[in-house]
């Protein structure tokens, strides 16, 4: 018996089960930084699920009635950072209370509604919504706030913190 055939031929079979092992070790490499990405995307969803979302919407139900809504449709509370007003190329800074009595009231004073502030600091919980404009029985005043929101003709931005 030839002891060096046998010795290649130990060694050769252990070179080549050393090569076979290697795409196993590298597919289970490559499977582990899938699910590491698969973990870090779900944890991203998981994170944003919570957020809140804040949506602005305006009903008129019927004429005389205007309501514009700021709706928190997300899942954790918006605690208010910036509130600013765009209107005919300009930002104004503040809420829409503040912007109404420093740029429309002082050309037209007819133009009146029921507000709430919203103001930096503010905090909309989950699933609440606040009425920032709300007029009843006032054509004329259903008609303004219509144009001048509905249309957006004057958008409201607010950045909730992050």
């Amino acid at each position: 018996m030839n002891t060096s055939n046998s010795f290649n031929a130990d060694r050769l079979f252990g070179v080549a089960a050393f090569i076979i092992s290697i795409g196993p070790f590298l597919d289970y490499i490559y499977e582990a930084n899938l699910i590491r990405e698969q973990s870090e995307q779900t944890r991203i969803q998981q994170y944003a699920s919570v957020l809140p979302y804040l949506e602005m919407g305006n009903t008129h139900p019927k004429d005389g009635e205007y309501k514009l809504l700021l709706l928190n449709n997300g899942l954790g509370p918006a605690f208010i950072k910036e509130v600013r007003v765009r209107y005919q190329g300009k930002t104004y800074e503040g809420d829409h209370v503040d912007f109404h009595y420093k740029v429309i009231y002082p050309k037209d004073t007819s133009f009146h509604f029921i507000s709430s502030n919203i103001r930096p600091g503010r905090v909309i919980p989950a699933g609440q919504q606040v009425e920032l404009i709300a007029i009843s029985g006032n054509r004329e005043n259903d008609r303004k706030a219509n144009k001048l929101y509905g249309s957006q003709e004057a958008v409201l931005e607010m950045n909730p913190a992050k």
